[in-house]
């Protein structure tokens, strides 16, 4: 049977390119990354925006609860069309970093019942290497302090272990600074 995942982690915890990996072993994965999403919709109302590192950098002042709201709607029926014949993994990170601390945009209980998924992961790596992955590769990410990207981490934790409880659905957090290789090995093994 195929399973839907709803997957997170603070940036730079490697959800992309796990995930590119995981999708080379699991033939008809498909992945809704609600960032990419997100950018899209907003740039259909605001030529400004040019691609998600924009959207990482100036979060808030271009996202709205409105649009939230919309990509929300979207992702519910895109599951629900695919959810009987794919593996759908979800790829969405509910809090982001702000100039003035964090900011948490996520769903309602209700719509996270609709949305069912069987296991929700969380993928993490500690500050330190947070501070580094960044730092190498900030594609629009803040850098943080050690401090901010524990917080990060724990925030993003928090949401996952709330959904969890609330549908009673298993929450899996893996440390993503190993190989990588290793972990894509691990994950396409929870999908067969």
């Amino acid at each position: 049977m195929p399973k839907v995942v709803y997957l997170t982690g603070a940036p730079a915890a490697g959800k992309s390119s796990t995930m590119r990996m995981l999708s080379e072993r699991v033939p008809g994965l498909l992945v809704w990354e609600y960032g990419a999403r997100l950018t899209e919709h907003i740039r259909a109302r605001d030529a400004d925006l040019v691609n998600q590192d924009d959207l990482r950098s100036r979060s808030a002042g271009l996202v709205t609860p409105q649009d939230v709201a919309e990509v929300d709607a979207a992702l519910l029926a895109y599951v629900d069309g695919n959810r009987s014949s794919n593996h759908v993994l979800i790829d969405s990170h509910p809090v982001t970093k702000e100039t003035y601390g964090f900011r948490i945009t996520p769903f309602s209980l209700d719509q996270f019942a609709q949305l069912a998924p069987d296991e929700i992961w969380v993928l993490y790596a500690g500050p330190e290497e947070t501070m580094d992955r960044i730092g190498r590769d900030p594609a629009g990410r803040p850098q943080v302090t050690s401090e901010e990207a524990r917080m990060h981490t724990m925030l993003q934790a928090s949401v996952a272990a709330t959904y969890g409880m609330s549908i009673r659905c298993p929450v899996y957090m893996f440390d993503t600074q190993g190989d990588r290789g290793d972990l894509a090995d691990l994950l396409a093994g929870r999908l067969s």
